[in-house]
């Protein structure tokens, strides 16, 4: 039986632990180390959920996204999506948008705050960047836009919602 301090004896027994097993699970040889490497772990896997909340929707989802002209001022993108399917956690800088084919998309939020789009053909208007979030097309028809990201607007910060 592993030796322990009479300090965590007694903090394990007023909380109702069983002593003996919880010290010498934490005294095993390597118990530390497993314990050390369990944290880097989490912390790995944080990281990465992290950096997928920031992904570009053009990488994370590339059939459903394609672009149509990038340069110094703006990235087109068209955006296509069938009844049932749904886009990772992505994101989308500031711009226009320009719905081609009408349809209803669930939108949930990294937050976890959901929103239904009924996107309306010939709709348009100034987006402001969306942070991380996921969307599906809960319609029972193909759904289009067109998005125009424009460059110079994300090193400004300017945003203007401008919806017809």
């Amino acid at each position: 039986m592993p030796v322990f301090s009479p300090q965590r004896q007694i903090l394990a027994e007023e909380k109702g632990l069983d002593t003996a097993i919880i010290i010498a699970s934490l005294n095993r040889e390597g118990g530390m180390k497993n314990l050390a490497l369990g944290a880097a772990a989490v912390g790995l896997l944080l990281l990465c959920v992290a950096i997928a909340q920031g992904q570009d929707a053009v990488k994370v989802a590339p059939a459903h996204y394609q672009v149509k002209v990038d340069n110094a001022q703006v990235r087109v993108i068209e955006s296509t999506l069938a009844p049932g399917e749904k886009d990772p956690m992505h994101t989308h800088p500031a711009g226009w948008f320009y719905v081609t084919k009408p349809g209803t998309m669930k939108v949930v939020h990294a937050d976890g705050k959901t929103t239904t789009w009924e996107a309306k053909e010939g709709e348009g208007g100034w987006m402001e960047a969306e942070g991380p979030h996921t969307s599906e097309n809960i319609g029972k028809t193909t759904m289009g836009f067109i998005l125009v990201e424009v460059k110079s607007a994300a090193k400004s910060g300017k945003t203007k919602k401008d919806k017809k």
